[in-house]
């Protein structure tokens, strides 16, 4: 026997008795247009009344399941209606009767609702009760009701008909539990196939949720089936979102829907909102009643193609590094060499003006070649980091104060906050607000205007060098920081990339804005000092 709780129970009683209400309230109403249009020998107030408390005691039965325990309630229900069935019987002639077939209408709930054994009680009381009236009615001890005319059943008639009505109620007893317990089983597995397929469900969102990776999939036409939170951040999906579009471009999908058929493991990268994805496609057939479904797995290589790029960066300064030592070596010491022997020339040698103003360029050019493999020498090298509490906007002054000795027709606007503090290596620092401030220089000409503040944003301290010059386009930008990238004529292209690797070790953030012919603002953020 597959037992329900007593919710399913109580919902599948008041469907079954709504059922026997109906048809109960049918006969009322054929009964009683019977007994007002035609002439019948069966008394029809009795039958009207039998079948009225019929109806009522069914109407009841949706209370009794709610206040009562369900097998009291159900019991009593089918106690009730054989009574009524049997009064019923009584009026309409007993053994005659065209009515005793409502004796299967409670085996059949029996049936529905209780075990084969319990039902084949029921089925045995009920005909007891049928047997009992007619035999009473049948031996004249019960005496048929006033003014019904029946004439006298034979014996033989008397007992097929028992024997029948046995046979009927055994027969709807024992083939309503079969099929009804049968019902029950399969019912029970499906439900147990719901639950475990819910489990699987929960179990599988669980997991796409808990994944690192995005997993998107959707039909030949590119509509989202399903996806987890991850891919939906990666693409900001929503239903409307052609998956297709977005994750794969014309090519690409010719290659997914060739007649070739689809590479194991189809792999490609794009770069979507500023995220570059790999992107693992597969294409299945047959599933979710759909011809063709493509299963996408996004990756996010943005910090891993970001660090792949500072270590060929970090490659890179290190074979420049093992340049400049040899260069060091190679160069300098020539140089100082052709220098001071030019210069002792020019004190010691009478030369005409024109061969003394080329000794000058000499002297010139030499010490700028100098500079340019002292910074060079500079930038290959990793001084130690000492940190210390330190103020950005006093270390902006002291650089401001010689920029502006060396520069009088700059205008720097100054804006700053010298209580912010940060922690910082004041010497690096320096270092890179003077590369700020001399690209900005550089940037204004010889009568721009160079903006500069130390202000509090949030948790952080922000440094900020404005310029009106003549900005930077995307491709600039994006190579703002790599070594020997210059805007400027006069420079090597190491100003920045030392800034970035200080900030870089520091752990501070550096954000550029830039427009072409509006102007620069680069902007140092530094957690603030607690």
């Amino acid at each position: 026997m597959i037992l329900l709780d007593d919710k399913q129970l109580t919902r599948k009683f008041i469907l079954t008795n709504s059922v026997r209400v109906a048809i109960l309230f049918g006969l009322l109403l054929i009964s009683l247009f019977v007994g007002l249009f035609f002439k019948t020998h069966f008394p029809t107030v009795p039958i009207l009344v039998s079948l009225s408390i019929a109806v009522v005691f069914n109407l009841m039965g949706f209370l009794l399941v709610r206040v009562l325990r369900f097998r009291t309630a159900i019991y009593l229900q089918l106690a009730m209606d054989m009574m009524v069935v049997t009064l019923l019987v009584y009026f309409s002639g007993g053994i005659s009767s065209p009515f005793y077939f409502l004796y299967i209408l409670p085996i059949i709930v029996s049936a529905i609702f209780l075990k084969r054994t319990e039902t084949v009680y029921v089925a045995t009381f009920a005909f007891i009760l049928f047997g009992l009236l007619a035999d009473l009615m049948f031996l004249d001890l019960l005496p048929v009701y006033p003014g019904l005319s029946l004439e006298r059943v034979p014996l033989a008639t008397f007992i097929y008909n028992l024997l029948m009505s046995f046979i009927a109620f055994s027969a709807v007893a024992m083939l309503s539990s079969f099929y009804f317990e049968k019902i029950r089983s399969t019912d029970e597995k499906l439900r147990n196939v719901r639950e475990n397929l819910e489990d699987l469900m929960q179990l599988n969102n669980t997991v796409l949720e808990k994944m690192h990776n995005g997993f998107v999939t959707c039909t030949q036409s590119g509509r989202a089936i399903s996806y987890n939170g991850i891919a939906r951040k990666m693409l900001r999906l929503d239903k409307s979102i052609n998956v297709l579009s977005i994750l794969l471009n014309s090519e690409e999908q010719q290659v997914v829907d060739g007649d070739s058929g689809l590479p194991s493991g189809f792999y490609l990268e794009k770069d979507i909102h500023g995220r570059i994805l790999g992107i693992t496609v597969s294409r299945l057939s047959g599933l979710y009643a759909l011809p063709e479904v493509y299963v996408f797995i996004l990756t996010d290589l943005t910090e891993k193609r970001r660090i792949e790029g500072e270590l060929k960066e970090r490659e890179h300064l290190a074979l420049i590094g093992e340049m400049a030592a040899g260069l060091a070596h190679e160069i300098r010491n020539p140089l100082a060499s052709i220098s001071g022997s030019v210069q002792f020339l020019q004190r010691e040698m009478q030369v005409a003006a024109e061969y003394k103003n080329l000794m000058e360029i000499i002297v010139k050019e030499s010490s700028r070649l100098s500079r340019s493999i002292e910074n060079f020498l500079d930038f290959t090298k990793t001084p130690p980091m000492e940190t210390e509490t330190c103020s950005p906007a006093r270390i902006l002054d002291d650089v401001l104060e010689l920029l502006q000795t060396t520069h009088p027709g700059i205008r720097f606007q100054r804006r700053c906050d010298p209580l912010l503090e940060v922690e910082a290596d004041p010497r690096q620092i320096s270092q890179v607000i003077w590369n700020l401030l001399t690209n900005a220089v550089k940037a204004v000409g010889e009568t721009g205007t160079v903006e500069v503040a130390v202000f509090r944003k949030g948790e952080q301290v922000r440094l900020s060098v404005k310029d009106d010059g003549y900005g930077m386009s995307e491709q600039d930008k994006q190579r703002l920081f790599s070594p020997f990238f210059s805007r400027f004529s006069s420079g090597i292209g190491l100003g920045m990339a030392l800034v970035k690797r200080i900030l870089d070790a520091h752990g501070f953030e550096i954000l550029v804005y830039s427009e072409k012919k509006v102007g620069t603002e680069v902007t140092v953020c530094m957690p603030i000092r607690p």
